[in-house]
């Protein structure tokens, strides 16, 4: 899925790392991964072992690694060694990278097998894995979920993430999908090792079907006891996609506490001045937090749980929130402010400080700013949206003894475990 509208100018570069296992793959779907976005990008072989190179000379050149960077809108390249010397890509011209090293071809840290192609969009490079799809699950398992977990999770991630790349295989843009987790993680051959190609192909061609249409395999890490279901999040209702129990007690995310400095506050929300309460005003059925209220000195804000999750940062949105007040400076045997700690889920909380003049809730952002030594703490459960497959709920099935199957079929109510065929 596209983050931002590109405009791809006439040259590409091509780049094709084919491994001897994928050379009988070509009935197999395509996928195409966005895996890498910079001004200045490096390829080298693994070790010794040459790739060829077409588009910067003469037909073929051999080459153990070559850079690439784009400067004034031009796309120039340069060959280790000589770093100082920076050669300009012809307009419409295509260079293409090929190599039969099953180790594949180093970009960063990480190595990548299929073919990539990068493409000049004015102001950056977007570099795209092009590969076969068992391939592109086979890393994204890994990526997904740690490699010793039960041979039967990995198997349901395996289901779910195919059935979920399929899904966006729309055939236009640029790419299909992105490399982490606005889409699925996958982070090339680096997350591959022989337990997940285990479970990518024990599973092969297995995808997830609700009236015969693939599902919205969409999945998470942990829900803290109870998955939502698809509307209370996006607003869209899938029957497939509907709260169930998690059994994620295992998971280190299961129960956890933010603390948030006043200060932080501040910058977080810098149009109403910080924030000196916030009133949960609408829940969903699982009690995650659908819209709230924030109250500060300079205004007021609503939000929706989501949009408050990316503002402070939190794991999930099933969460309760408490202001918590440090020992303060005392008047007159007094403390500023009456009570150590308010709650703000309250309906009917009542504030009071020093003169004893009370707040509703209505004029709670007429109260002072909160001291600088407050903090604002979170109580969560869960980690991500909560829709679809918990992946520690998976863990939890499968070491109770559950298959792959059971597993996806009690997290996708109604669906079924079909093989999925060629148009």
């Amino acid at each position: 899925m596209l983050r931002f509208p590109l405009k791809i100018l006439p040259v590409f570069i091509c780049i094709a790392a084919f491994s001897a296992t994928e050379s009988s793959a070509a009935r197999e779907h395509k996928i195409r991964v966005l895996i890498y976005e910079a001004k200045n990008i490096y390829f080298k072989s693994d070790k010794e072992k040459k790739f060829l190179v077409k588009g910067i000379g003469n037909g073929w050149v051999s080459k153990r690694s070559i850079r690439f960077k784009i400067e004034n809108g031009l796309l120039k390249y340069s060959i280790k060694g000589y770093p100082s010397k920076w050669a300009k890509i012809k307009s419409n011209r295509e260079l293409i990278i090929r190599s039969r090293d099953p180790r594949g071809i180093w970009l960063g840290k990480r190595r990548y097998a299929g073919e990539i192609r990068v493409l000049n969009n004015g102001n950056s490079l977007l570099v795209i894995n092009h590969l076969s799809l068992d391939k592109y699950l086979k890393s994204v398992v890994g990526g997904e979920m740690p490699k010793d977990w039960p041979m039967e999770a990995l198997k349901a991630q395996a289901v779910a993430a195919r059935t979920y790349a399929l899904n966006q295989l729309k055939g236009k843009g640029n790419y299909d999908l992105d490399s982490n987790i606005s889409s699925q993680v996958y982070l090339g051959m680096e997350s591959e090792t022989s337990r997940t190609q285990k479970a990518v192909s024990y599973t092969n061609n297995l995808v997830l079907i609700y009236n015969g249409r693939l599902i919205d395999a969409v999945f998470h890490s942990s829900s803290g006891g109870k998955t939502e279901d698809s509307q209370s999040v996006w607003g869209r209702y899938n029957p497939y996609l509907v709260s169930v129990i998690d059994y994620d007690q295992k998971s280190p995310n299961y129960a956890w506490i933010k603390k948030i400095s006043n200060k932080s506050l501040e910058r977080k929300f810098p149009t109403i001045g910080g924030v000196n309460s916030i009133r949960i005003i609408e829940k969903t059925d699982t009690d995650r937090i659908k819209k709230v209220k924030i109250y500060g000195p300079k205004g007021n804000l609503f939000l929706s749980g989501k949009e408050l999750r990316n503002i402070l940062e939190l794991k999930s949105t099933l969460v309760s929130f408490e202001f918590v007040q440090k020992p303060l400076p005392k008047i007159s045997g007094k403390n500023i402010f009456e009570n150590s700690s308010y709650n703000l889920n309250s309906i009917n909380y009542k504030q009071k400080v020093a003169n004893k003049k009370t707040f509703t809730i209505d004029d709670l952002n007429k109260l002072p700013p909160l001291p600088e030594n407050d903090f604002l703490l979170v109580k969560g459960s869960g980690s991500g949206h909560g829709v679809g497959m918990s992946q520690w709920g998976a863990k939890g099935l499968a070491e109770k003894g559950a298959g792959f199957r059971k597993i996806l079929t009690h997290f996708y109510k109604g669906a079924t475990v079909s093989k999925f065929y060629n148009n």
